[in-house]
């Protein structure tokens, strides 16, 4: 019971501390407020309508127009392909289509057209799919019978036609990932604090412990961190479906950025340089948390990373309202990098107070 008390004292001393730096301070509250104003201000519906660039011969113009309309497309024709291209690199519009001169004459000999089309970098595979389909359409038009248009489509991954997505909520387990990371800095800054400016030493003095004071800084680690994630997903409106997985997840997410931090402590001589170190982890954290929301840009290699599979609980479950069962392993994956980091941190820093 002594022992509990001087942890909870020790608890009290931490969190009071780390408010008394103004600039964590302001960058806690900052990061909630400034992520909430984000994902508010951002769209909350999606536009479906796609925006095509068209070059084609007059005589089939009106029947794309045709089609456009009713698959919800808006089509606007140019006289050059040069200001089409141009059009389309600018992100005017979603996709540009050249047809050539013979485009009914070689459907109707039954071979495949040689269509042309420009896409912008960022052009999805739903927007792909939907010029595919409106120049597919254009040629049942034109011959009244379902024929080639010369196009390969395979759809690589999970298909999510149908399951359009507004940014805002896209973005969302990015958001409240990034406030859960921040902590990385806090924890480190004031263990290399305490250490350099001899309040350790203070500390030690009195009955307290070197295990009172690492389970002290473990709890409000863990606690600050889990709390900012859970009040932002609730800002956010992400503690949906079943609420008690995701509180585990984050969880598992705080117990993983406090024992990070007790590793960067540990090899830290002075607050700058922990800080150096809270920012590349923060980085190597947040690079593939991104990769998980924007899938195009996901490599292999962002699977080594513990937050790729924290990102991508939190992605299906509230993005997508899957069920955690199809990514259990992830959470025996977060698990097991929990146990075996936070007892490793915890013995850098044993050595580190001595």
């Amino acid at each position: 019971m002594k022992r509990v008390t001087i942890i909870q004292g020790l608890m009290t001393k931490d969190i009071s501390q780390l408010f008394r730096n103004k600039f964590f301070a302001y960058m806690t509250v900052l990061g909630i407020v400034l992520y909430a104003i984000i994902y508010y201000v951002m769209p909350k519906t999606i536009d479906e309508t796609f925006k095509i660039a068209l070059y084609a011969p007059e005589q089939y113009k009106n029947i794309l127009q045709q089609v456009s309309e009713e698959e919800g497309i808006e089509i606007k024709s140019f006289e050059s392909v040069e200001k089409l291209k141009e059009g389309v690199e600018e992100g005017d519009f979603n996709a540009g289509i050249v047809l050539p001169e013979d485009f009914e004459k070689v459907l109707l000999t039954g071979e495949k057209p040689k269509v042309k089309i420009y896409y912008p970098p960022d052009a999805s595979k739903d927007i792909r799919r939907g010029v595919e389909l409106i120049l597919k359409e254009s040629a049942f038009a034109l011959t009244g019978q379902r024929l080639p248009v010369g196009f390969d489509v395979e759809v690589l991954g999970k298909d999510r036609a149908g399951e359009q997505i507004p940014p805002r909520d896209r973005l969302r387990p990015t958001l409240i990932v990034m406030i859960l990371f921040m902590e990385i800095w806090g924890i480190a800054n004031l263990i290399t604090e305490e250490t350099g400016n001899r309040t350790l030493e203070a500390i030690l003095i009195t009955p307290a412990k070197v295990s009172d004071v690492i389970a002290a800084k473990g709890a409000v680690g863990t606690l600050l961190a889990f709390s900012e994630a859970v009040l932002l997903a609730f800002l956010l409106g992400a503690l949906k479906g079943n609420i008690a997985v995701i509180l585990a997840t984050l969880l598992l997410g705080a117990l993983m950025v406090t024992g990070i931090s007790f590793v960067i402590a540990a090899f830290s001589k002075d607050m700058l340089i922990a800080t150096g170190y809270s920012v590349l982890g923060l980085l190597l954290l947040i690079i593939p948390a991104i990769a998980v929301i924007f899938p195009g840009s996901a490599s292999l290699w962002v699977k080594v990373f513990p937050s790729y599979y924290l990102v991508e609980v939190l992605d299906r479950m509230v993005t997508y309202g899957e069920s955690w069962v199809g990514f259990w392993r992830n959470l025996v994956i977060l698990l097991a990098f929990d146990i075996a980091v936070f007892p490793v941190g915890v013995l850098l820093l044993r050595r580190r107070f001595r």
